[in-house]
């Protein structure tokens, strides 16, 4: 009861005019960092926030969570209080990264430029994964002591890019939540892209939460590609594929949904 209770109050909130208006004005939970980033033109944005951690915890027994587009507030505080709410006594770090330029900095590099016409500036996703590697990671590991139980969530786009960074760097990026996530971007590239991945030996198994939405033009226009990736993955032995169909009708409110049932999914993996 606790759980449809947060999801409708924050779906009520977010359905609300007048929350619409005040949507970027919320505080995000945790700690707020600005770093400069060699990879990156403008100063970038980090939000930290700590579940159950003290300081008596060896590194090895913290998850760090990265979620991507921190810079909506609302959704980054609905990450952290959903997985506070279902695993309270699970140390973890949960770091929110904002992406300003999310069209740009969450789209891997494109094959068809008239494909991707529509977006703006797109194909920068190997500067977010460098700026990840080599300054958020490595920042978060000294502060936190955290070491590589590590997840990264995204939705829409974001799904896109933490699926890229899975299939560039899996011993960096085991294991994914991806909430409609748009592989049809450039004309389904990322489709050969994850079956390649696939077919290499891994050293350990990954783990993917894939869902997508119902009837939505965007969802709808998103679920072929979805539905191949699954196919590609659905049998592979090292892969730990955890496949969804969200009973949701609006691409924009998978998100919440998704939150809380890719958590539950992978309670094995996270406790």
């Amino acid at each position: 009861m606790k759980h449809s209770i947060v999801l409708f109050l924050l779906l009520l909130f977010l359905t609300n005019s007048q929350a619409q208006t005040d949507f970027y004005s919320i505080q995000p939970l945790g700690h707020h960092y600005i770093y400069d980033s060699k990879y990156f033109d403008q100063p970038r944005e980090i939000q930290v926030y700590q579940n159950g951690v003290n300081g008596n915890l060896q590194s090895d027994s913290i998850l760090s969570i990265y979620v991507m587009d921190a810079q909506y507030p609302p959704t980054f505080n609905l990450f952290c209080s959903t997985f506070e709410l279902l695993f309270p006594n699970t140390p973890c770090v949960i770091i929110g990264i904002s992406n300003p330029e999310r069209q740009s900095e969450l789209t891997p590099p494109f094959t068809d430029s008239i494909d991707v016409k529509g977006y703006d500036n797109p194909g920068h996703a190997d500067n977010l994964l460098l700026s990840l590697k080599n300054e958020i990671i490595p920042f978060i590991s000294k502060k936190y002591h955290t070491d590589s139980n590590r997840i990264l969530v995204g939705h829409s786009l974001g799904g896109t890019f933490v699926t890229y960074a899975m299939i560039n760097d899996t011993e960096l990026f085991p294991c994914i939540i991806a909430i409609s996530p748009n592989y049809a971007y450039s004309k389904e590239m990322m489709i050969d892209k994850i079956k390649k991945w696939a077919e290499r030996p891994h050293n350990n198994k990954s783990y993917i939460y894939l869902a997508h939405g119902q009837k939505d033009k965007i969802e709808e226009k998103f679920l072929p590609a979805t539905q191949k990736v699954y196919q590609i993955l659905k049998d592979n032995p090292r892969i730990v594929l955890k496949y969804d169909s969200l009973n949701i009708e609006k691409h924009s409110h998978t998100i919440f949904e998704g939150y809380y049932r890719g958590l539950l999914m992978f309670k094995d993996y996270l406790k």
